[in-house]
């Protein structure tokens, strides 16, 4: 039995559908509260976001409640708060959830004002990867903003309250005429206008929020609600780069198209904007090699060529063009006449005998006795050498790449295997540059991979080279390990030790310097998560969306 009223808010304690124990109040909302929860059955925290007990009569309201239990329960994504049950108690609509042990975006910027460019763009980009399984769900959220976007602790971005969602050419929308559904500071202008919607809205709204991360406001604000969503049918908003003259100019593009007053002039879809993200958030890690080809007009002189300031005159020698008597004898041989200046120079040379002094004979001689010493040391019947106590010994090496670090294959990697190949035709898609694309492995029994231990992918570059390893791992359980050497070995013991060596927990992000040159690297789970898209039976799976290789730092 229940001990909640659908007459008063409930307590800390209270236990609904005598299932659902309410621990703590994470939030309020206009129509709902969030609570931390705890579910007694399954013994796992969970968040509940319970109807207002004023609101609980509501017929449509609770209906709303229900259709987004089911609207988001199809969503399955990382980046997407998972819901798990819709309930009823006493009367009052209730929705179990995910819960996400962190902040929400509104918490964050109310304490730290503006975002970082870079923690502004990786946001947008987690988001518009939310949003495009939602749209390709026939989902448009209609009410992104900054406290419906969720950080955990471990910098994991998720979207969730899919409360007003509509779903495209779906059922009966169950918002009243002439209402504007949404918060009224991130609405696009065609929720203003009424007009029918598509997932550009969205976008809109997503780029209003990356715009307050920037500048700490948003660009549009009136004295009611009314006043501040109609403010943006009227005008443009300001360039970001007036509040944010620190941002990259493809970045405030980015924003000025997402915010763009017609949906026809913004991106076309979430895949499209999360692959305009990706691009700018990779063009800023990317540094400028060094040490690498010589760039056109380098003046690095060449080895052995004395270079001098132009003009200068080393002592003791007369300035003239270069080679005078060489080129004025080949001009004299091919017809040309030496003009009179050079022919009573040359006439002068010539008459001059050439006296050595004594200083000048004596190095000769010890040149040449010199000479004769070393010649005789490498004619004695032993093969050993003598070596000047100055000389550097090189040691012979494999050679390393000069130019720029390049990809040139990839394959999967499963030594444990029946043909030790995991999804090899998916392999390609960690190179493609487009971040909602990934390998994944197959589904495993065990997060571990029962017997094996684990699978990966290999890859290889243009040549021996120092380098840098990044690569994007999906899903919040994996654990990981890098190797690198000059020979792709078929089996794991032949890679030697790991360079590196982690986890989620320390970000979605590999990132692994290599230690000594090499042409072969790998990248080789051996732990995984849950995935929606396998079996009960076989629930594990892993991800990789992206791997690059950049010079070593």
């Amino acid at each position: 039995m229940s001990t909640s009223s659908n007459h008063s808010a409930p307590q800390p304690s209270t236990i609904i559908a005598d299932r659902y124990r309410l621990d703590s109040l994470r939030a309020h909302g206009g129509m709902a509260d969030v609570w931390k929860a705890t579910d007694l059955q399954l013994t796992r925290p969970v968040a509940v976001k319970l109807l207002k007990p004023h609101l609980a009569a509501e017929s449509t309201l609770a209906e709303r409640f229900r259709r987004e239990a089911i609207a988001a329960a199809n969503l399955n994504h990382d980046n997407i708060v998972t819901v798990y049950d819709a309930i009823e108690d006493n009367g009052r609509q209730a929705v179990i959830m995910e819960f996400v042990d962190g902040e929400s975006l509104r918490e964050r910027l109310d304490r730290e004002k503006t975002l970082s460019i870079k923690t502004v763009l990786s946001i947008g980009y987690w988001v518009c990867l939310a949003l495009d399984a939602a749209h390709k769900q026939g989902l448009i959220h209609r009410d992104v903003k900054p406290g419906n976007i969720l950080i955990d602790i471990k910098k994991k971005v998720m979207l969730t309250d899919f409360g007003i969602a509509k779903v495209l050419d779906g059922e009966e929308d169950l918002t009243s005429e002439n209402i504007m559904m949404g918060t009224a500071k991130y609405l696009s202008p065609e929720q203003v206008r009424g007009d029918n919607l598509d997932a550009r809205a969205d976008l809109y709204s997503l780029g209003l929020v990356m715009y307050e991360c920037l500048a700490g406001k948003v660009p549009f604000v009136g004295k009611n609600d009314t006043d501040t969503a109609l403010a943006r049918l009227h005008r443009d908003a300001t360039d970001i780069a007036q509040h944010r003259p620190d941002i990259d100019p493809d970045a405030a593009r980015l924003i000025t198209r997402l915010i763009a007053r017609e949906p026809k002039d913004r991106y076309s879809d979430a895949a499209q904007a999360a692959a305009a993200l990706r691009r700018i958030i990779e063009a800023r890690k990317a540094p400028t090699p060094t040490g690498t080809m010589r760039p056109t007009g380098d003046r690095t002189p060449t080895p052995g060529k004395v270079i001098r300031p132009k003009g200068h005159t080393p002592t003791g020698i007369t300035r003239q063009p270069v080679d005078t008597v060489s080129k004025e004898n080949n001009r004299g041989q091919q017809g040309s006449r030496p003009t009179s200046s050079t022919r009573s120079t040359v006439k002068n040379q010539a008459k001059t005998p050439f006296k050595p002094t004594p200083v000048m004979l004596i190095g000769v001689m010890t040149i040449l006795l010199i000479a004769g010493v070393i010649f005789a040391q490498f004619n004695k019947s032993d093969s050993t050498s003598v070596v000047p106590a100055t000389t550097t010994s090189i040691a012979v090496t494999t050679p390393v790449v000069t130019g720029p670090v390049q990809i040139t294959g990839i394959k999967s990697f499963d030594p444990q295997g029946d043909d030790q190949t995991e999804n090899d035709n998916e392999a390609s898609n960690v190179t493609d540059g487009d971040a909602t694309t990934a390998w994944s492995t197959t589904c495993y029994k065990s997060p571990t991979f029962g017997s094996k231990s684990g699978v990966g992918l290999v890859l290889q570059l243009n040549g021996a080279a120092l380098a840098q390893l990044q690569a994007d791992v999906q899903g919040d359980s994996w654990k990981a390990k890098v190797y690198t050497s000059n020979s792709a070995g078929n089996d794991l013991e032949s890679w030697g030790s790991p360079i590196w060596e982690g986890s989620a927990e320390g970000g979605p992000t590999i990132t692994a310097s290599f230690a000594t040159p090499a042409q072969f690297a790998l990248v080789y789970l051996t732990q995984i998560g849950q995935s929606g898209f396998c079996s009960n039976n076989n629930p594990y799976r892993g991800y990789i969306s992206e791997i690059r290789v950049l010079p070593a730092p």
